[in-house]
């Protein structure tokens, strides 16, 4: 006997929140989730605090964002705007990503009832001021993790790394690793950037100029290359250290070699015709540039921290060296040098095993079966 669709069944109504200042992995996972659910027919209500690059993306995927403007972090005022917002829409879930998204969340289920998914992208970054640069990202971590208990947060972590790093702050609630996913990339669909020398061994390095990328641990392993010349890197982003940095290349003599090109649309052009991708982090969760190299089929030199070295395997799918150790470094970088079969090698395996593991399918089917469950127990407490 058929079993009739139950028709008291909510459906899906779901909200992502973010801040959307700035563009990096979690606005990629964003950017990817909502192609997940357009496939699925499925409209997510985007919201941002920022009209920026992500709201820019989002228009060209077809989705229009809906923004919280708010004048400060500790605006009283946007909670209750939020949760008049989310009312409005009919919102029963929110996916929330990043202190800002998540304490307002809490705040706004005062005025609208919603169940929240959270997804822990990395570790807070501390400041560099002594001795107060680091109070207020502990001040903001204390609330988020505050918030995360106060909505009995579905909590996501995009490594098993992370997942061990809050297991402390989030042992009571339910917990799971999903690793971030996209789609498969095909080199062919991108163009050399004119940086890029036909004389030279080009390494690039994506990502936020802040201490925990290790950049001076780059520019150090440069300063002592045995063929300076052949040797370039260029450094794809924007950031507090950069004209820091930049004094520090020059100081080393790296000025001609060493090239700060801030933001870049195109960083798949960059990725998908350079040498080698560059990751001497301090820590990492699982940042979108690996696996678009990965997709790539680019060669991956890494740090053995956190993210990086939990999915890439040494002499398989990527050469890692101990963070911190520009000596290291330079080793790493030497091998590919030398050894051009090694280096396609390394990335006919990572293509092989990001298409394996880190799809953007698996990811979004991971996140459509929580979003399901979280309407289900909606329904329950109801």
């Amino acid at each position: 006997m058929p079993v009739l669709p139950d028709k008291t069944r909510t459906a899906l109504r779901l909200g992502l929140c973010s801040v959307g200042e700035l563009f990096g992995g979690v606005e990629r996972q964003l950017l990817g989730l909502c192609t997940y659910l357009r496939r699925r027919d499925l409209d997510p209500v985007l919201i941002l605090f920022h009209d920026g690059e992500l709201a820019a993306r989002a228009r060209e995927l077809g989705v229009e964002p809906l923004f919280l403007p708010a004048r400060h972090s500790f605006d009283l005022g946007a909670p209750r705007r939020l949760g008049r917002l989310l009312a409005d829409r009919g919102i029963n879930v929110v996916h929330v990503h990043g202190y800002r998204a998540t304490v307002n969340c809490a705040l706004a289920r005062r005025w609208h009832r919603f169940a929240v998914i959270k997804t822990e992208h990395g570790r807070t970054e501390p400041g560099r001021s002594f001795p107060f640069g680091g109070l207020k990202p502990r001040l903001y971590a204390a609330l988020e993790a505050w918030a995360t208990r106060q909505v009995d947060a579905d909590v996501c972590y995009v490594t098993e790394d992370l997942g061990q790093h809050f297991a402390r702050e989030h042992g009571s609630l339910r917990r799971q690793t999903v690793y971030n996913g996209i789609d498969p990339l095909d080199r062919a669909a991108t163009s050399a950037p004119p940086e890029f020398a036909t004389d030279a061994f080009d390494l690039v390095l994506v990502g936020r100029v802040t201490e925990v990328k290790g950049i001076t641990f780059a520019l150090q392993a440069m300063a002592g290359m045995p063929e300076p010349a052949r040797h370039r890197l260029h450094v794809i982003g924007s950031g507090p250290l950069q004209e820091a940095l930049e004094r520090e290349a020059a100081a080393l003599g790296l000025a001609e070699r060493v090239r700060f090109l801030g933001f870049r649309r195109n960083v798949l052009d960059y990725l998908a015709h350079c040498d080698a991708l560059l990751m001497p982090s301090l820590h990492e969760g699982l940042p979108y540039t690996l696996l678009e190299a990965m997709s790539l089929g680019t060669p991956v030199l890494a740090s053995r921290v956190g993210g990086l070295a939990e999915i890439l395997h040494d002499g398989k799918t990527a050469l890692l060296f101990p963070p911190r150790d520009p000596g290291a470094v330079r080793a790493a970088v030497g091998r590919l040098v030398a050894d051009a079969d090694l280096g396609r090698a390394l990335g006919r395996a990572a293509r092989q095993d990001q298409r394996a593991r880190f799809t953007l399918q698996g990811m979004g089917d991971a996140y459509w079966r929580l979003y399901e469950a979280a309407v289900a127990g909606e329904n329950n407490a109801g």
